[in-house]
């Protein structure tokens, strides 16, 4: 099997029924299996305020941090998941954005007021307001037509994600338009106890059909906590790959 390799279209990479997963927190890795999912699109969504209102982004000027409000009821999140299963299952989303017009420069924070993607190692913070040149989704990258996998978006429980946008056209206003696509995923868990050599062929990729998708929570160097709330709703905390490996054949956690 060939490996695709670069930026693809964002719906490509949405885990199908009885698909493996690895999701890298900061403790480590909770390993596991999508039992059921929903794919979820809005297209054509104009950027809005906290009471409903449509927003113009002024020439050559910015946008302050919004959230992806329901147009119907702006009190409503549409990325929110608010509790930490629903249906018996432990859940969370996969997905990303597309955007138009390509003037547009949308800078995500997850969770909401925090990072960034994007940031060079060695540099100071993006500046949204300044409209810098990298850490973005413009048009260019991930068309509104069919986003891509250029930022990818995990959305745990309890947490909210939101963006900045600046406005590169120094004649015109834009009304910038997204199309929000994400997956829902239904998980089930693996634990040491239950799924020790399904585990340790995840962390060590052993076989073809142990290749599980590994994703990551949060933007920065490392990735964000799982949250002293998830830990003990899905009874789980992150397990090193080294310890991972180790539960198979005889190994030891």
């Amino acid at each position: 099997m060939i490996e695709t390799r670069g930026i693809q279209p964002l719906i490509d990479k949405f885990l199908e029924h009885n698909y493996l997963f690895a999701l890298a927190v900061r403790k480590g890795f909770i390993f596991g299996r999508v039992k059921w999912r929903r794919i979820m699109n809005y297209k054509r969504w104009s950027l809005i305020d906290a009471d409903g209102t449509a927003i113009d982004i002024g020439a050559g000027s910015a946008q302050a941090e919004l959230r992806f409000r329901d147009p119907r009821n702006a009190a409503k999140d549409l990325l929110y998941l608010d509790t930490s299963s629903n249906a018996g299952q432990p859940w969370f989303m996969y997905g990303g954005f597309g955007i138009t017009p390509q003037q547009v420069y949308m800078y995500l924070r997850y969770p909401e007021g925090k990072t960034v993607p994007g940031k060079f190692p060695n540099v100071n913070p993006i500046r949204p307001s300044q409209g810098d040149e990298f850490g973005y989704i413009n048009e260019l990258n991930s068309p509104h037509e069919q986003p891509t996998d250029w930022v990818e978006c995990v959305i745990l429980p309890g947490n909210r994600i939101a963006a900045e946008y600046y406005n590169q056209d120094a004649d015109r206003n834009h009304r910038p338009q997204v199309n929000i696509l994400f997956c829902t995923y239904w998980i089930e868990i693996f634990r040491p106890k239950t799924h020790p050599q399904l585990i340790s062929d995840i962390a060590c990729r052993r076989y073809q059909g142990a290749k599980a998708a590994f994703l990551k929570h949060g933007f920065g160097d490392y990735p964000d906590e799982l949250g002293s709330q998830l830990e003990t709703d899905w009874k789980v905390e992150g397990m090193e790959l080294d310890k991972a490996a180790a539960l198979g054949s005889g190994g030891r956690y």
